[in-house]
């Protein structure tokens, strides 16, 4: 006989318990984005980043001549197509690496913190990645050096040489644990890369030191084309970061000499105008950069970056930057910079007023507009002034996006939200020198942000918080919220508890009305 179970007074508070425990633990509502253009901009649809391992930018611009440790004048690498991509883009003259290795190098580009290493980039809202894919992106790796673990784990899809060796070249594809809300992976762009990673044993089988250097990188580029290519034609809306590491011109300076080294330049240089055009065709941001150069002891000898007496010269330190897209403007800047003004800068160049959480680095303006965001603790509107005038209203969301502003402009922002509930200032006001994030708070609720955030961030405080275990990936980074989570799970504690209490009565109830029967 099957026991019929009676639903009894319980019932009722454990189902209350329950959905106590489901408020509790539910996770927060997701942010909407609403942006307006107060002017047009001419926004990419997205950036193939080239790091060139190990390239040097005293080696191929024309202003800057290498020296060798003893002081002798080095050969320079002679260009037919980076001086015409240059040409139609936007290039720094000095761009420092702090760091003159692969894994720090990398670590500075993504995140903007000189002092970066793999671990920090692991860290919750550390790089780029974690910013672009917050607005939508695919981040997609192409990485033949650099690929750290931490750096694999932030894209969605990644090739890479598990060996980082020429001789033994293996390409694996890996897709890392991606979240829920991640834009869908086109299984086809899978098949490409898998295709790629087949044939790249095919680019290395020339038994020429030459022709076996250039080919490592050639792979590299042409993975990248085929990227795009299929991109193009299958997910044209999809926006996406291409990170693309070719990695033979380190080696080449490492085996080959600095005649090796301006050789395997030279062999690339005349791979990168298929990648450049694809780029300009379909709107992507073209960046060319490095993560440190490369110096020598003396000419016809093997070089270095990495030992004391190579990282302190120019040649190891300085690498070059170029970048083109539609609104950046084309030129030379003289002024000093550092490769932890990278991340903000190429943020900066899709229109995405953000940084990584831990930059010290600073936006470089290159484009004839700013970004403005503005923050707000719940839906309410935000109204744009300058001159006392209204320049745009945007309402009913909790972000809101101005782009096309005029640089060096004052603005006023004022706020309200549509709850009526009050905020610590109802308006602010600021000059907009280069892309910045304003944020309102509730009265009387404190926020772990200022209130208005540009490109100069706050270093003392980056130190601080790099070195505390709460900003571990998945964390949330914020002491002010730890009391819901507690009381969540006491709630579920509670709950188990009710429940095995009431299954045991119900089993010695279902136990004695047998005995009974018997």
């Amino acid at each position: 006989m099957i026991p019929i179970i009676h639903v009894s007074r319980a019932f009722p508070i454990l189902f209350f318990l329950a959905m106590l425990s489901v408020f509790f633990n539910s996770p927060d509502v997701a942010s909407a984005l609403t942006e307006v253009e107060v002017n047009p901009v001419n926004t990419p649809q997205g950036a193939v980043v080239l790091i060139v391992d190990g390239l040097s930018a005293p080696f191929i611009y024309p202003e800057l001549t290498p020296y060798a440790l003893d002081g002798t004048p080095l050969e320079k690498a002679e260009l037919e197509n980076l001086p015409e991509i240059s040409k139609e883009s936007a290039r720094l003259l000095e761009f420092r690496a702090p760091q003159t290795f692969t894994e720090g190098g990398h670590s500075v580009l993504v995140t903007g913190n000189p002092g970066a290493d793999s671990e920090l980039v692991s860290f919750k809202d550390a790089t780029v990645f974690d910013i672009l894919h917050r607005e939508g992106y695919l981040c997609i790796g192409v990485m033949e050096k650099g690929d750290s673990w931490s750096i694999c784990d932030e894209q969605d899809v990644i090739l890479r040489d598990e060996n980082n060796s020429i001789k033994n070249m293996k390409i694996v594809l890996e897709q890392p644990e991606r979240s829920n809300s991640a834009p869908d992976l086109p299984e086809g762009l899978l098949r490409v890369m898998e295709e790629a990673a087949d044939r790249a044993p095919g680019y290395i089988v020339s038994k020429e030191t030459r022709d076996k250097y250039s080919g490592y990188n050639r792979w590299g580029i042409d993975t990248a084309c085929e990227i795009i290519e299929y991109m193009s034609i299958n997910s044209p809306e999809q926006k996406y970061l291409l990170t693309v590491n070719v990695g033979a011109i380190d080696s080449s300076g490492h085996y080959r000499d600095n005649y090796g080294y301006i050789d395997c330049i030279e062999c690339l240089d005349s791979e990168l105008p298929r990648l450049y055009k694809l780029c300009k065709k379909n709107n992507l941001a073209f960046v060319l950069t490095s993560d440190h150069g490369m110096s020598f002891s003396k000419a016809d000898s093997k070089g270095g970056h990495q030992s004391e007496k190579f990282s302190v010269t120019d040649e190891a330190q300085l690498v070059p930057l170029i970048i083109h897209a539609q609104d950046v403007e084309t030129g030379i800047l003289t002024e000093e910079y550092g490769q932890d003004d990278f991340a903000p800068t190429l943020l900066g160049i899709l229109d995405i007023p953000d940084k990584p959480r831990f930059a010290e680095g600073n936006q470089i303006l290159l484009t004839d507009h700013v970004n403005l965001k503005v923050e707000l603790p719940e839906k309410g509107s935000a109204e744009l002034q300058k001159d006392g005038n209204v320049i745009a209203t945007l309402k009913n969301d909790n972000e809101f996006v101005f782009l096309g502003l005029e640089p060096g402009s004052t603005c006023t922002v004022r706020a309200a939200l549509d709850s009526g509930k009050s905020l610590e200032e109802q308006e602010k006001k600021l000059t907009l020198k280069t892309d910045a994030v304003i944020e309102f708070t509730e009265r009387g609720l404190k926020s772990d942000k200022k209130g208005v955030r540009d490109r100069e961030s706050d270093a003392n405080t980056i130190k601080d918080s790099t070195s505390s275990a709460s900003f571990a990936k998945g964390k949330s980074g914020t002491s002010d919220s730890g009391l819901t989570p507690l009381i969540g799970y006491f709630v579920i504690g509670l709950v188990n508890l009710v429940g095995l209490v009431f299954i045991a009565k119900i089993l010695k109830k279902s136990q004695n009305t047998e005995e009974e029967e018997k």
